[in-house]
């Protein structure tokens, strides 16, 4: 059905908008010139006979989110700019003295805290404060390492003196005397919480060590005679910008707890826990990858699962094992760069190094002795099993994890070192130097021209081995989406693909697609390729000329993603787009990109490392968001998240939001392990520590309650039908671009914390101030609305 010509309104724009102030204030104020007479309306539902889906389309309107909640983001992120700002609180370690006493010591700590300058006065014990800690740790030069650690000086002992704003902190019972040895003493305190630690939607599980705070100051002092023995000898051989890349800028280990250290060098304060000598508390880490279904049952861990708690295995097993890190463990030059050689020098190819990345056996998640079937608790990002690795190589006879790794891998020996192994680059990204394959293979769209119905573009390749495909999209109503995607299915038999018919305006070199045509000269390397517009032959829209000749569609997006395998590995490249305005029939620069990017994807680099291996296995589709919206368009439903659309804000948002994926099939499967895996993702919470940095994506400016008038309604999948759970049955709906953007996240908390009366709410809320209407199977109430919707903003 053709439903663009078959709607009418029962009101033009101006009575809308009009009709929308009414429910805030009358409208008062000098009349103003009559105005065009609207559309015929369409029949209401009460009228007898009344067309169910014209009834349904008729339920379509505008949001009016934006007169409550208009800067929603920009609250969000000045809560998270509190965070990071400036602190008006400062710490200030002033001496250390210390006095013999049966054997230890009783240590002294005098320390200043000011609160915008002034004296903070408070009494014995800081109650004021919602953080304070002061630690005390021993450093050994010889071994590089810090030992003799958990010596907290209480901060229950902590008394003001005569001196506004300064305390001293007696803690008896010490092993040494700080201030005549190779140590440090190391505090931070922290005010003003910023967000909730409580309730089922929080971003913060109950009895997390993660807190935000408005201020927040870390201290230290460093002691030792000789500047080769004292603690700034040590250098870690890890980057804080590795931290901050992913949880932001200054780094805050679990929220306050500084990586850099005014008196320290970086990662020094950090040990003041994190000792060498320190137990690991959580065998679980290890137990969970070697042993999942065992982990699952809650089974009793009859493996050898302690390690000490070093920032390398902290680090390492937190990345590899429990977080759902999204990088690869082989990049690691994400936290080491420039440091490499450290890192795989010889030295450290130990069994502790292997086991913080590689559980030792991963039963039942790899393939069994030359069984090249994966096992039932595979899962695609995690480090192998070393038992794996060790049987794939036809060496498992000779290895144990007990042995010293470098009896036989080192340069005396022929077997390969650690820097042959890992070469700290994802083999995906970049090659052994360090050199990203999506700064040598590129691809580039050279000239895009119209001629009637024909859409001519050459593009080329920086190499002929380049396999590239064309995508072609026509956004709808000049708003940042597209109507008709590259990945819509038309109804043309000629095409088939999973069984279905319909051919989709994209195009691999050599593909028999009757809506593309090669042209003649073009070559591997430098193509040449004609789109017949005419040719799509449209189901839920009408045909693409119609909707340019009427002005429903003004602008193609050209989009060229491109493939090359190199040795076996599918590389990492990044797509590149163009838009195309058929108004001016030329290419057009910075179209919701470039100078008015919504979201700069060297941010979501920094964390993926490249978003073309994060997703769709390296399919050339990094780089460009806008590349993205091809398949992540607003009129598609979610596949792999319930009550999402498909859109790219509604994913992204729900995904860091950590609403799982698949959902019925981790149910369908009743399996353990599935289960566990499935109830720990959704307790994780974004890298930055929370959403609520929503710069940590987006350009500024850019993420406060959607323009309707730059996005168009979708619609959103139906609820999985999981038994025993609280949310029961959620048609398809279709609703609007606040309750996409906006709802994918709050969605997500409602729908992981199984609250159905509030999700109840939350839909109703949408079709109250806006639309929530059930879609129907056809389409037509989604395209219906769209339609009466944004003729509003013609």
């Amino acid at each position: 059905m053709k439903v663009f010509n078959s709607i009418t309104l029962g009101a033009g724009p101006t009575l809308a908008l009009c009709a929308l102030v009414l429910v805030m204030s009358a409208c008062d104020g000098q009349d103003g010139k009559d105005g065009q007479d609207g559309r015929d309306g369409a029949p209401g539902s009460s009228a007898p006979g009344a067309d169910p889906i014209q009834s349904a389309i008729g339920k379509g309107q505008i949001e009016s989110c934006a007169t409550c909640h208009g800067n929603a983001g920009d609250r969000h992120q000045a809560r998270y700019d509190n965070y990071i700002d400036p602190s008006t609180l400062e710490l200030r370690l002033l001496s250390v003295s210390s006095v013999p006493s049966g054997g230890d010591f009783t240590v002294t700590l005098r320390f200043r805290i000011t609160k915008n300058g002034q004296p903070f006065v408070d009494s014995a014990g800081l109650p004021s404060l919602d953080q304070k800690r002061f630690y005390m740790v021993r450093y050994e030069a010889a071994t590089d390492q810090y030992l003799q650690g958990n010596s907290r000086l209480r901060e229950s002992n902590a008394v003001p003196t005569t001196t506004p704003g300064e305390y001293l902190l007696s803690q008896p019972g010490m092993p040494f005397a700080p201030e005549s040895s190779d140590a440090q003493v190391y505090g931070y305190i922290a005010s003003g919480a910023l967000f909730e630690h409580a309730g089922p939607t929080s971003e913060f599980q109950d009895g997390t060590h993660v807190h935000l705070y408005d201020n927040v100051s870390n201290d230290a002092l460093a002691f030792g005679a000789a500047a080769d023995t004292n603690v700034n000898a040590y250098s870690s051989s890890a980057n804080v910008t590795g931290c901050e890349s992913c949880h932001g800028a200054p780094y805050y280990k679990h929220g306050y707890r500084a990586a850099q250290v005014a008196g320290l060098p970086d990662f020094a304060a950090c040990k003041s826990c994190h000792f060498d000598d320190r137990n690991g508390r959580h065998t679980d880490w290890q137990y969970m990858v070697d042993d999942p279904l065992a982990w699952a049952n809650g089974v009793a861990e009859t493996a050898d699962y302690s390690y000490k708690a070093t920032l390398m295995n902290v680090t390492h097993m937190a990345h590899a094992m429990e977080f759902p890190f999204p990088q690869s463990m082989a990049n690691c030059a994400t936290c080491h760069a420039d440091k490499l050689d450290q890192v795989l020098a010889d030295e450290n190819f130990t069994a502790e190094t292997c086991k913080s990345c590689h559980p030792v056996q991963g039963i039942g998640a790899w393939p069994e002795l030359g069984d090249q079937a994966e096992g039932p608790y595979y899962q695609a990002h995690r480090a192998p099993a070393l038992q794996y690795l060790w049987t794939r190589a036809g060496v498992e006879s000779v290895h144990s994890i007990e042995a010293d790794c470098r009896t036989c891998h080192s340069a005396t020996t022929p077997v390969p070192r650690l820097r042959e192994l890992h070469s700290g680059f994802d083999k995906r990204i970049a090659d052994a130097s360090g050199q990203r394959y999506d700064e040598i293979y590129t691809v580039s769209i050279d000239e895009v021209s119209r001629s009637g119905n024909l859409l001519t573009i050459a593009f080329s390749a920086s190499d002929p081995d380049i396999a590239p495909e064309l995508l072609v999209s026509f956004y709808g109503w000049d708003t940042k989406h597209f109507l008709v995607p590259s990945h819509t299915r038309d109804s043309n038999p000629a095409c088939q693909s999973r069984g279905r018919p319909g051919c989709r305006m994209e195009y691999e070199p050599g593909d028999d697609n009757p809506l593309f045509t090669e042209n003649a000269g073009s070559t591997a390397g430098a193509w040449s390729v004609t789109l017949d517009m005419a040719a799509f032959q449209a189901i839920e829209t009408d045909d693409i000329p119609t909707l340019i000749a009427n002005g429903d569609v003004s602008r193609a997006e050209i989009t060229i993603t491109p493939q090359l395998t190199l040795n076996g590995v599918r590389l990492g490249l990044d797509a590149v787009t163009q838009t195309f305005d058929f108004n001016d029939n030329l290419a057009v620069d910075d179209y919701f990109k470039g100078d008015n990017k919504v979201v700069d994807t060297d941010k979501c680099d920094s964390c993926h490392g490249q978003l073309a291996v994060s997703f769709h296995s390296g399919s050339g589709r990094g780089g460009d968001i806008v590349a993205c919206k091809n398949c992540h368009a607003p009129v598609y439903p979610g596949s792999h998240i319930e009550m999402a659309s498909r859109s790219i804000e509604n994913y992204v948002h729900a995904i860091h939001s950590f609403q799982p994926f698949d959902l019925d099939d981790v149910a369908a499967a009743n399996d353990p392990v599935s289960s566990a895996r499935n109830a720990q993702h959704q307790q994780h919470t974004f890298p930055n520590f929370t959403i609520r940095n929503c710069e940590a994506c987006h350009a500024p400016g850019t993420y406060n309650v959607p323009d309707q008038a730059q996005s168009i309604p979708g619609v959103l999948s139906a609820a999985y039908d999981i038994a025993d759970r609280n949310i029961g049955s959620v048609p398809e709906a279709v609703t609007g671009p606040a309750s996409r953007a906006c709802g994918g996240c709050h969605r997500a908390d409602i729908i992981n914390a199984d609250l159905a009366g509030e999700l109840a709410s939350f839909n109703a809320k949408m079709g109250t101030f806006g639309t929530y209407v059930d879609n129907d199977p056809a389409d037509e109430t989604l395209f219906g609305i769209i339609d009466r919707i944004m003729t509003q903003f013609e």
